[in-house]
Protein backbone atom coordinates (compact mmCIF):
# COMPACT_ATOMS: atom_id res chain seq x y z
CA UNK A 1 0.00 0.00 0.00
CA UNK A 2 1.29 3.47 -1.29
CA UNK A 3 0.23 6.18 1.67
CA UNK A 4 0.39 10.12 0.79
CA UNK A 5 -0.21 12.98 3.15
CA UNK A 6 -0.28 12.77 6.69
CA UNK A 7 -2.31 10.81 9.25
CA UNK A 8 -4.79 14.25 9.38
CA UNK A 9 -5.27 14.79 5.82
CA UNK A 10 -3.88 12.10 2.84
CA UNK A 11 -4.93 9.01 0.99
CA UNK A 12 -3.67 5.67 0.68
CA UNK A 13 -3.68 3.57 -2.82
CA UNK A 14 -3.40 -0.07 -3.13
CA UNK A 15 -4.01 -2.91 -6.29
CA UNK A 16 -5.88 -6.39 -5.01
CA UNK A 17 -5.29 -8.75 -8.26
CA UNK A 18 -7.45 -11.25 -6.61
CA UNK A 19 -10.22 -9.01 -7.40
CA UNK A 20 -8.44 -6.58 -9.66
CA UNK A 21 -9.38 -3.59 -8.09
CA UNK A 22 -7.59 -0.76 -6.79
CA UNK A 23 -8.49 0.95 -3.55
CA UNK A 24 -8.40 4.71 -2.38
CA UNK A 25 -8.93 5.70 0.84
CA UNK A 26 -9.00 9.38 1.50
CA UNK A 27 -9.62 11.75 4.15
CA UNK A 28 -8.86 14.64 6.19
CA UNK A 29 -9.20 18.08 4.53
CA UNK A 30 -6.04 18.40 1.52
CA UNK A 31 -3.54 20.67 1.55
CA UNK A 32 -2.25 21.79 -1.97
CA UNK A 33 -0.02 19.50 -2.54
CA UNK A 34 -1.77 16.32 -1.50
CA UNK A 35 -4.80 17.79 -3.21
CA UNK A 36 -2.77 17.87 -6.72
CA UNK A 37 -1.24 14.84 -6.55
CA UNK A 38 -4.11 12.73 -5.80
CA UNK A 39 -5.41 11.76 -9.82
CA UNK A 40 -1.77 11.80 -10.90
CA UNK A 41 -1.22 8.86 -8.33
CA UNK A 42 -4.14 7.11 -8.42
CA UNK A 43 -4.09 7.39 -12.39
CA UNK A 44 -0.76 5.40 -11.87
CA UNK A 45 -1.96 2.74 -9.92
CA UNK A 46 -4.91 2.64 -12.13
CA UNK A 47 -2.74 1.81 -15.27
CA UNK A 48 -1.35 -1.29 -16.95
CA UNK A 49 -4.40 -3.06 -14.84
CA UNK A 50 -6.30 -5.73 -16.74
CA UNK A 51 -9.63 -4.46 -18.78
CA UNK A 52 -12.58 -4.25 -16.33
CA UNK A 53 -10.70 -3.90 -12.93
CA UNK A 54 -12.83 -1.58 -10.78
CA UNK A 55 -11.67 1.41 -8.94
CA UNK A 56 -12.95 1.66 -5.58
CA UNK A 57 -12.92 5.18 -3.55
CA UNK A 58 -13.71 5.05 0.05
CA UNK A 59 -14.11 9.23 0.85
CA UNK A 60 -16.09 8.24 3.91
CA UNK A 61 -13.48 10.32 6.25
CA UNK A 62 -12.69 12.69 3.66
CA UNK A 63 -13.95 16.69 3.90
CA UNK A 64 -15.24 18.91 1.45
CA UNK A 65 -12.42 19.62 -1.22
CA UNK A 66 -11.21 22.79 -2.40
CA UNK A 67 -9.82 23.58 -5.97
CA UNK A 68 -6.66 22.30 -6.61
CA UNK A 69 -8.87 18.72 -5.36
CA UNK A 70 -11.94 18.58 -7.11
CA UNK A 71 -9.69 19.61 -10.13
CA UNK A 72 -7.60 16.71 -9.79
CA UNK A 73 -10.53 14.05 -8.98
CA UNK A 74 -12.26 15.52 -11.79
CA UNK A 75 -9.38 14.45 -14.21
CA UNK A 76 -9.07 11.09 -12.62
CA UNK A 77 -12.86 10.53 -13.14
CA UNK A 78 -12.26 11.82 -16.90
CA UNK A 79 -9.26 9.22 -17.13
CA UNK A 80 -11.16 6.19 -15.63
CA UNK A 81 -12.24 4.84 -18.83
CA UNK A 82 -9.33 5.03 -20.82
CA UNK A 83 -7.49 3.39 -18.20
CA UNK A 84 -9.37 0.30 -18.31
CA UNK A 85 -11.61 0.74 -15.63
CA UNK A 86 -14.79 -0.86 -15.66
CA UNK A 87 -16.72 0.55 -12.66
CA UNK A 88 -15.90 3.13 -9.93
CA UNK A 89 -17.43 2.69 -6.91
CA UNK A 90 -17.73 5.76 -4.08
CA UNK A 91 -18.16 5.50 -0.56
CA UNK A 92 -19.26 8.64 1.36
CA UNK A 93 -19.82 9.82 4.78
CA UNK A 94 -20.90 13.63 4.42
CA UNK A 95 -23.50 14.43 1.91
CA UNK A 96 -21.46 17.64 1.05
CA UNK A 97 -18.92 15.78 -0.08
CA UNK A 98 -21.02 13.16 -1.77
CA UNK A 99 -22.93 16.25 -3.53
CA UNK A 100 -19.58 17.96 -4.71
CA UNK A 101 -17.79 14.71 -5.79
CA UNK A 102 -21.49 13.38 -7.65
CA UNK A 103 -21.00 17.05 -9.60
CA UNK A 104 -17.29 16.39 -10.52
CA UNK A 105 -18.42 12.57 -11.75
CA UNK A 106 -21.46 14.09 -14.05
CA UNK A 107 -18.59 16.98 -15.27
CA UNK A 108 -16.15 14.57 -16.13
CA UNK A 109 -18.84 12.29 -18.07
CA UNK A 110 -18.08 9.35 -15.97
CA UNK A 111 -21.36 8.81 -14.39
CA UNK A 112 -22.74 5.47 -16.37
CA UNK A 113 -19.81 3.96 -14.83
CA UNK A 114 -19.59 5.45 -11.76
CA UNK A 115 -21.73 3.86 -8.42
CA UNK A 116 -22.61 5.64 -5.35
CA UNK A 117 -22.63 4.02 -2.58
Amino acid sequence: MDRFGTDEAGFSVEYDADTRMVRVEAWGFWNVEVASSFGPVVRDACRGRPRGTTLRLDMSRLRPMRDEGQRSFGSLMGWASGLGIQETLILTGSELVKLQLLRLVADSGARERTRFT
